[in-house]
């Protein structure tokens, strides 16, 4: 998906990924998939309107925290 309407997103691994299965933060390059294992506490900032996703979680409990960044510009 993409983070519509915000300018940049930063996403906080909090989970322990020891004890999570599957759930890595996906990117793409010219279509390609790229996987970024993450440890806890790890963060990602990038243009909220590339398009990203997290790979299916297989086992435990994956949580993250997720905050948009919007441009205020005002002239």
């Amino acid at each position: 998906h993409r983070d519509c309407g915000s300018a940049l997103t930063i996403s906080v691994l909090l989970s322990d990924p020891a004890e999570v299965s599957g759930g890595d933060f996906v990117t793409y390059c010219e279509g390609t998939p790229i996987a970024h294992k993450m440890e806890q506490g790890d963060a990602i900032l990038f243009n909220s309107e590339d398009l990203h996703n997290i790979s299916t979680v297989t086992g435990g409990m994956r949580q993250s925290i997720v905050v948009e960044l919007y441009s205020s510009y005002r002239s």
